[in-house]
């Protein structure tokens, strides 16, 4: 059966037949111009849909392409999470990635966005790559780049094409990097609920060597940061600056913190302090207003660390989506 996917996919590409390019994500390097694997799609603006393919904006020319499928989640995957984890965690991110994409996909093509001229979304967000390229992963990997590629690859197809769905429908399929130890409700973070993104205990996270991580500021550079905020105006002295500890969510986010009577969601803070995450405490001793910051991401949906962790306990990929993801079936 593993050779006749295989061989299904194969054949699948080379009807295709699309050469055409891929830039990554974490950690980027940015790139002026599509890979040379790969050429840019003429007048994707104007032809018809293309199946087994997502349509790519270039953020750095403006340039729509085209990528097969199959190359575009490895090389998604490669971006989102270490080569390292374990394979079902790989697996568990590719069907998270292939549905977030897919969504996305549905999405843009029902209703396109006269910026993106034909493309499903842009190959950057929030100035990361989306994926990475086999060329870039050589250069990233080095030396590795034969045991991991090939372990990416082999756990990506062997759940290609599978969705994460609720009521038959492919769900926004978000995921972070670690949580604060409880994932987070998506309505506390965008203000809208979904039945499928709901908090769920992530405990595997609080061994990770990066869940603490801790910001430091002087009551000036705090001042200056922000000050770019619409309204924000330091008065007094700053021992007195925050007056009440930051009310959260249940998990763990900040839903709100005044700063010199200058009222502030978590998202906010962490956006103008550059923090890993919403989920912080702060203190002000020695000169120095210092946030404790848990996790690393927003907090929503699958858990990537988590992940791992529940892998290495003994679950499979699909018990790790439905884990994370409330409700929902794997098609």
């Amino acid at each position: 059966m593993r050779r006749y996917l295989i061989w299904a996919a194969v054949v699948y590409l080379l009807l295709l037949l699309f050469p055409l390019p891929l830039l990554g994500k974490s950690e980027p390097k940015t790139q002026k111009k599509p890979q040379k694997e790969f050429s840019a799609l003429p007048g994707a603006d104007k032809d018809g849909d293309s199946k087994g393919v997502f349509r790519l904006q270039s953020a750095d020319t403006g340039e729509v392409y085209e990528v097969p499928e199959l190359d575009f989640v490895i090389g998604a995957v490669s971006a989102e999470m270490y080569p390292t984890y374990h394979t079902e965690a790989l697996k568990a991110q590719a069907v998270a990635s292939y549905t977030y994409y897919s969504a996305i996909r549905k999405r843009s093509r029902a209703n396109p966005a006269k910026e993106l001229k034909g493309a499903d979304f842009s190959d950057k967000q929030l100035g990361f790559n989306v994926f990475y390229t086999k060329e870039q992963l050589k250069e990233r990997w080095k030396d590795g780049f034969e045991v991991y590629y090939k372990k990416v690859s082999d756990a990506v197809e062997s759940v290609f094409e599978k969705l994460i769905t609720y009521d038959d429908q492919p769900i926004t399929a978000v995921y972070h990097a670690i949580s604060a130890g409880t994932t987070e409700d998506a309505a506390v973070l965008w203000g809208t609920s979904y039945p499928y993104l709901q908090p769920v205990p992530s405990p595997g996270d609080k061994l990770s060597p990066d869940y603490l991580t801790e910001a430091s500021f002087t009551p000036d550079e705090l001042n200056e940061k922000l000050s770019r905020a619409e309204g924000f105006k330091a008065s007094g002295e700053p021992d007195k600056w925050i007056k009440d500890k930051p009310q959260t969510s249940a998990s763990g986010t900040v839903t709100q913190i005044e700063i010199c009577g200058r009222v502030f969601t978590g998202v906010e803070i962490r956006e103008l302090l550059g923090l890993r995450s919403a989920c912080f405490s702060v203190r002000y001793g020695d000169g120095e207003f210092v946030f404790t910051v848990s996790g690393y991401g927003h907090n929503v949906g699958m858990s990537q660390y988590g992940a791992d962790y529940l892998a290495r306990q003994g679950m499979t990929y699909e018990e790790i989506l439905r884990y994370y993801y409330t409700d929902v079936q794997i098609k």
